[in-house]
């Protein structure tokens, strides 16, 4: 049996390290830096928890391996999934760090999940080799004699304030005044359309502007097996169930996709469908008027097209209950949020907030 981290004396710890982040005061120079190369577009997402929640580990107890991955490995060893999910994870989301990879179980993905020590860990991505290297050496380093609590509780303030940083980064307000309809409409096509993770950010457009229209919206990831209902993107209702079904499509769609789309929104008893399709070789649907109200018709679905970025967010003015400058003031931060979530690349991320510079 190996060691169990008391939850409450590492939420204080946590604590206390954000606040020395915050203050920023003497903060280890290699840490901080090891924290921005870990956070580097090809970094895997996990190893900025998985450096956070060793150092927290070995904040709270000096007997810790910080390579540790399960409880059972050793005597010194402790679970570094139950202390991120338990305690990381949530006050990353109260306290305002950002720790790049999203979701509630951070650590239960590659490398991390079939192994029970650092040093079993084999296989990694070419890419990641050197990440993982120096995440490994680092641990190693404290993992050695002498090295106090107060160290790893110091070179875990350094790894927060560069999180603390990230986190402001994607926290910028547009000044609603500094732009109208026209250009947002025009910006965002323009963005969505060139650079990298082109679907990304189509799904997360479009999944913004929902968030303007219904109190609750949910997005899939791309390529989720684990789907429970036809389409991207869904605006719920109350209990949960989806009232709205949307497919989202970065290339050509035939009528006979749309008649399959719509036909599985049917079988699960959603009351309305909608595609939203941007593509350059796409052959418009519009003027198959005759053909959309067959397919109402036939399975008593509304179903709403959209067939270009401009197209749909332009409609967002029509539908949304919000007033032209709320849209104007939180649609670009939205949309920012919704990309951070389906996990567009920083790169993308960076050039949709210089869009908007803080107004």
């Amino acid at each position: 049996m190996g060691i169990r981290i008391d939850k409450r004396t590492a939420d204080y710890v946590l604590r206390e390290a954000f606040t020395e982040a915050a203050e920023g005061v003497d903060l280890p120079d290699y840490w901080t830096h090891l924290a921005q190369v870990l956070r580097e577009e090809k970094a895997p997402r996990t190893y900025t928890p998985a450096l956070c929640v060793a150092l927290l580990a070995r904040a709270c107890n000096e007997s810790v391996d910080p390579l540790s991955i399960k409880e059972e490995y050793s005597f010194r060893t402790y679970s570094h999934r139950t202390l991120a999910h338990g305690v990381l994870v949530p006050l990353s989301v109260k306290l305002g760090f950002d720790l790049k990879a999203t979701g509630r179980e951070p650590l239960n993905n590659q490398p991390f999940f079939r192994y029970d020590h650092y040093s079993q860990i084999e296989r990694i991505q070419n890419s990641a080799r050197p990440y993982f290297g120096r995440l490994q050496a680092a641990l190693s380093m404290v993992d050695t004699e002498g090295y106090t609590r107060r160290q790893a509780q110091s070179g875990l303030a350094a790894v927060l304030a560069v999180c603390i940083e990230a986190s402001r980064k994607k926290q910028r307000f547009v000044s609603g005044s500094a732009i109208v309809e026209a250009s947002l409409i025009i910006q965002t096509e323009a963005f969505v359309t060139t650079g990298a993770d082109t679907p990304r950010k189509l799904q997360a457009c479009v999944t913004a502007a929902l968030d303007m229209t219904y109190p609750e919206v949910a997005s899939r990831r791309l390529n989720d097996p684990s789907r429970d209902f036809p389409g991207d993107v869904h605006a719920l209702r109350e209990n949960g169930s989806p009232l709205l079904a949307v497919e989202v499509r970065g290339k050509p769609v035939t009528l006979e996709e749309l008649e399959q789309f719509v036909r599985s929104v049917a079988n699960a008893d959603i009351p309305r469908a909608a595609l939203v399709v941007h593509a350059s070789n796409h052959r418009s649907l519009l003027s198959s008027d005759e053909a959309t109200l067959k397919l109402e018709e036939k399975y008593g679905r509304v179903v709403k097209i959209s067939e270009s970025v401009s197209s749909f967010v332009r409609d967002l003015f029509i539908w949304s209950s919000h007033d032209t400058f709320e849209i104007l003031s939180t649609f670009p931060d939205a949309m920012y949020k919704r990309m951070v979530e389906i996990e567009v690349s920083q790169e993308e991320l960076d050039r949709w907030a210089d869009l908007f510079p803080e107004g």
